[in-house]
């Protein structure tokens, strides 16, 4: 009963806010200038990288010289997003392990390069790998805690942590903010990042990449002028941070409704960097514009693009929704979710496959499903969405109970899904 009472106070608060006008948080004279900023410095750095490495003489260290340009490649492309240099890596790492088979690195390199393509299985060998050598054992600790996240195996993550002893270091706060954020504790999984900030300010690198995953998680937790903040600030050291303006088009979309500063950040990201995922974005730019015609062309531009064989399971999830959503082949959702839960059996895996039966018209085995896999294992906003529809027949108290829970993400979620929630909490 204090459950219930407690929805329907949060029901009435979130009802109480929407009567509120929110404030518009996106201004284009803060980032107008980062716009059209390439990461070109860094993409030169990259090429005289290769001409520096590829000219040294061939020594007793032409391994170690062979790695290096590996992982010139592996850093071009977070520069581009060609995934080809993702393949061609690996390429060279495998042949370093050929004539050296204890070489750490390149195991821990090659296990990186699976989870950048979402091969996570794979990942975990080379991992363990990379332990039986015994070299650098804390850092293949830490890819191992990833890749356990990723699989599912949160307890082994959790394991993998309790075996630190430094609470304090920024490997380890990084991970135990990511337990607590799955956990549902986001407020303490903010706090840890925000620690781990500060022990590593004078790492640009790493300073930018914490302080927009801090965006992402300020937004989550509805925090969204926060998030701004933190990502004008990852732009004003590194103008030319991807990230960082992609969470500024979803706020300028999601929170201010402004689609027309959405969609000029995601044109001008689209001509800076491989990201089909930017087809996604404006997809749902132009559904929040009702431009049905542009809505369409952007999601099969997003599909033609995705299924190409280089990008393998990368974008699997993104795919079996627009399948089951956008597309009317649930069938084929059904397909890909199971390959997500042979790759990854993770809540979110079978959110997939639940989803799949539901809009299959299998409600049935939607709820089995449901019942055995997800509900009570994640707080993920869209999970407990699907979750709200697939129980809405079934059981219409615990459906608005999961729905009111997924409204609390509204910025999360974005728009459409948003809509979709108060009409489904109104019948």
């Amino acid at each position: 009963m204090k459950k219930i009472f407690q929805v329907a106070i949060f029901a009435f608060a979130v009802a109480l806010t929407a009567c509120t006008e929110k404030k518009n948080i996106v201004n284009l004279n803060d980032y107008e200038g980062y716009l059209q900023v390439t990461d070109s410095v860094a993409l030169n750095n990259c090429n005289k990288e290769f001409l520096f490495w590829a000219t040294k003489n061939t020594t007793s260290q032409s391994l170690t010289y062979q790695s290096k340009i590996a992982g010139t490649y592996a850093h071009r492309f977070a520069i581009t997003g060609k995934i080809e240099d993702v393949f061609v890596s690996d390429s060279i790492h495998q042949k370093i392990l050929k004539a050296d088979t204890n070489r750490t690195g390149s195991y821990q390199a090659l296990a990186v390069n699976c989870m950048t393509r979402h091969e996570f299985l794979h990942a975990k060998k080379y991992t363990q790998r990379a332990l039986a050598v015994g070299d650098n054992k804390a850092s293949s600790l830490f890819i191992l805690f990833d890749i356990n996240m990723e699989l599912g195996d949160y307890g082994g993550a959790k394991y993998i942590l309790s075996k630190f002893e430094n609470k304090n270091a920024f490997a380890y706060l990084v991970r135990a903010a990511k337990v607590d954020d799955h956990e549902g504790h986001l407020d303490v999984a903010i706090k840890k990042m925000e620690q781990a900030l500060e022990r590593i300010k004078d790492d640009l690198s790493l300073y930018c990449w914490t302080r927009s995953n801090l965006g992402d998680m300020y937004g989550h937790a509805g925090r969204v002028e926060d998030a701004y903040h933190a990502y004008l600030d990852v732009l004003k050291k590194n103008p030319a941070h991807d990230f960082a303006l992609k969470g500024i088009a979803w706020i300028a979309l999601s929170h201010d409704h402004n689609t027309a500063l959405a969609k000029q950040i995601a044109l001008a990201l689209q001509t800076k960097k491989e990201m089909p995922d930017m087809h996604l974005l404006l997809a749902k730019i132009a559904e929040e514009e009702n431009d049905i015609v542009e809505q369409k062309k952007q999601l099969q531009l997003f599909a033609q693009q995705a299924s190409l064989a280089k990008y393998g399971n990368m974008y699997n999830k993104y795919m079996a929704l627009l399948e089951a959503e956008e597309f009317g082949n649930p069938a084929r959702t059904l397909e890909i979710a199971k390959v997500e839960i042979q790759n990854r059996p993770t809540p979110q895996s079978y959110d997939l496959l639940a989803w799949g039966y539901f809009q299959n018209g299998e409600v049935n085995k939607a709820v089995e499903v449901a019942q055995q896999h997800i509900e009570g294992k994640t707080f993920e906003p869209e999970a407990l969405y699907h979750l709200g529809v697939i129980y809405k027949n079934r059981d219409n108290k615990k459906s608005k109970i999961l729905l009111t829970q997924a409204l609390h993400s509204t910025f999360e979620l974005g728009p459409a899904v948003t809509t979709n929630i108060e009409r489904y909490l109104k019948n």
